[in-house]
């Protein structure tokens, strides 16, 4: 099957975090959404002004309400552990919704179109697209509102579960979190994160954390140790350690359904 290129993001920035979480406060945290990753590589027409095109087109072309938001992921620095792969996120409202949504996306001659016009620009492997079980446990409006841009910057930690953990063990860990989170030291930063688990593998999960910036991200960590570390740490390393290396990308969101005339401005360089 072709190759499906659905959203645009750069080699120097992507999406990732929603303008606003879908769940608040009084919402089960423990709720898990679906969503999809699929891998991009730039193309050698990538600018600033065909990205704005690419996505604004795209938006026009997005039927039904079955696509919550989508966000895309971009190197931050060259060490990420999938190199300079781009990833594009999609969260939808059900996994059915999703199929079929991509279904009628196969037979929309005006997709395809699209889809050969902006070739050039970025091309992402919908065929194996990735699927998860995503936890947002908090609103990324918690700590402050993320910028009008769309921009955020994201730390992705790979986790692998020890002494017979499982998926329950890491969604009954997330209550405590966010009440040490709450603590202090995060103000200002937008500072929110994801579980994300992967379909079919039951040996860990991804720790996603976003914030506003690089240096609230650096608050953010600066908080953690001071505020977190020491009370949930150990209860973590029951069920679950993460890998030493973190994977870091700049992102924006592309698209948010309760805002469907929110358009990410991309930096001019």
């Amino acid at each position: 099957m072709k190759k499906i290129i659905i959203c645009i993001l750069t080699a120097g920035f992507i999406t990732n975090c929603a303008v606003e979480n879908p769940e608040s406060a009084e919402t089960d945290i423990t709720q898990t959404y679906f969503t999809e990753f699929m891998a991009c590589k730039a193309g050698p027409d990538q600018s600033t002004a065909t990205m704005t095109s690419m996505i604004s087109e795209w938006q026009q072309l997005l039927e039904g309400d079955s696509l919550v938001g989508s966000w895309g992921y971009a190197p931050a620095v060259a060490t990420n552990s999938s190199e300079d792969t781009i990833w594009w996120e999609l969260q939808w409202t059900s996994q059915e919704d999703a199929n079929n949504a991509w279904g009628a996306w196969l037979q929309n001659e005006d997709a395809a179109a699209w889809e050969e016009k902006y070739t050039s620009v970025l091309d992402c492997d919908g065929e194996n697209r990735q699927s998860f079980d995503t936890a947002y446990p908090m609103a990324s409006n918690a700590f402050g509102e993320l910028p009008d841009s769309g921009y955020f910057y994201a730390e992705i930690l790979f986790c692998e579960y020890e002494n017979g953990g499982s998926k329950e063990d890491a969604l009954g860990f997330l209550a405590g979190f966010n009440n040490a989170v709450n603590k202090g030291g995060y103000e200002g930063t937008s500072y929110h994160y994801g579980n994300y688990f992967q379909q079919g593998n039951e040996d860990g999960f991804m720790w996603g954390n976003f914030t506003n910036s690089k240096e609230s991200m650096d608050k953010a960590t600066e908080a953690f140790e001071a505020n977190v570390r020491g009370e949930m740490f150990p209860i973590f390393s029951e069920f679950a350690s993460c890998r030493d290396a973190t994977d870091l990308y700049n992102g924006y969101t592309l698209y948010w359904s309760e805002d469907k005339d929110f358009m990410p401005t991309f930096p001019s360089s």
